[in-house]
């Protein structure tokens, strides 16, 4: 016998099968944030701030892409962003109009010369130029960390270690190291460099270099042009007889020029230097023998500090000083100190340092300038 079989039958095995496929195309864009613009353009993906007049938006078919904010005119979020409002366009009693409020929200439509903002509390209506600025939770973290970050952290730097050996008929051991770090925040800088160079003749059983050279220095901004600043440099240098020299002070400066890319700062200010050349004693090469020498001595500090950025992997820092002593004019002190770093990957570089320190009244039978370069392989570091 047979039985006919309905079109209802016979459909429905395709129903169980195309509903869920279709559920599972559908379900990436239930869960997207959309962004349209004034032309009536839509796109589905992530958005993941805004911030200089763009929204970065994460496509799957483009990637990431900035987006003319002037051109939306509605954003609606899967998951909420940080809105950033100034203080002024809240209604919290703030006295100041620069502190931002994060405002978690879900949805943003332009309206005429406002914006219309929804949030978990409900719509409320913003001005235009109150909209600038979104943030993931996230970043708002990284950020507000970015603020007072503990003093373990923001440090940046390079380091090299080279070394050169030669044996049979020479016999030459040369060690050399740079060392620079910083840590920059928005309200303050410190930084420090270290650099030596140690070389012996195994043949002649003499040292034909023996210098070290280090300065810690801090400055804290007092607007946003202006700062004060301290420093301590340290000097020691075997064939000048120097045993040490120490310079504290500090003074005031200017940033001349502040950009991402660049910053020159001018500063002045006035440095306490001790010095202490160790006594020479008669020999083959020094007939008369000289004593130890004391000097204490304040002095004018007249310097600047330039740093530059080349692409992405290329950085170069340089200070300068001029220290004309109070108590014999006349007398100075130049202190130069440079450093070029190359990366390489994000752990290793190349890096050349230069340093150069010229003193006008050195002991007798030795030279008033001394140089250091040494350039090598570095081990770059960032503690965020």
């Amino acid at each position: 016998m047979h039985v006919k079989t309905s079109s209802r039958l016979r459909i429905q095995p395709f129903c169980h099968f195309l509903l869920p496929l279709f559920m599972i195309l559908l379900l990436p864009h239930l869960h997207a944030d959309m962004v349209t613009l004034k032309d009536g353009t839509r796109f589905t993906g992530t958005a993941t701030g805004l911030t200089g007049g763009k929204l970065t938006f994460t496509t799957s078919f483009a990637g990431a892409i900035p987006i003319d904010w002037a051109s939306v005119t509605a954003l609606t979020l899967d998951k909420p962003l940080l809105l950033i409002l100034p203080a002024a366009a809240t209604s919290a009693p703030i006295s100041s109009a620069t502190v931002a409020q994060p405002l978690a929200v879900t949805a943003l439509d332009r309206d005429g010369a406002n914006f219309v903002v929804t949030t978990a509390a409900g719509r409320q209506t913003l001005p235009t130029a109150s909209v600038t600025l979104l943030r993931t939770e996230a970043a708002q973290k990284t950020y507000e960390a970015s603020l007072h970050p503990d003093w373990t952290h923001n440090w940046n730097g390079s380091a090299n270690v080279n070394f050169a050996f030669a044996r049979g008929n020479s016999n030459t051991t040369t060690v050399g190291s740079g060392i620079n770090v910083a840590r920059p925040t928005l309200h303050d800088k410190t930084s420090a460099y270290f650099n030596s160079l140690y070389t012996r003749d195994g043949i002649l059983h003499s040292t034909t270099a023996n210098t070290t050279n280090a300065e810690v220095r801090y400055n804290h901004n007092f607007v946003a042009s202006n700062f004060g600043y301290v420093k301590q440099d340290f000097n020691t240098d075997a064939l000048q007889d120097l045993v040490l020299r120490s310079i504290s002070g500090g003074g005031f400066g200017l940033h001349a020029r502040k950009s991402p890319k660049a910053q020159i700062d001018l500063t002045g200010g006035l440095v306490w230097t001790h010095e202490h050349y160790s006594a020479i004693p008669v020999s083959a090469t020094e007939p008369t023998a000289v004593p130890t020498e004391i000097n204490n001595f304040i002095a004018l500090d007249i310097g600047e500090q330039y740093t530059q950025k080349f692409g992405a992997k290329s950085s170069f820092t340089e200070e300068g000083y001029f220290d004309p002593d109070m108590n014999q004019l006349g007398q100075y002190r130049v202190n130069v100190n440079a450093t070029l770093n190359t990366e390489i990957n994000k752990v290793f570089g190349w890096q050349t340092t230069l340093n150069d320190i010229d003193v006008t009244n050195p002991p007798p039978g030795t030279r008033d300038n001394d140089i250091i370069l040494t350039t090598g392989l570095s081990i770059s570091f960032a503690n965020k």
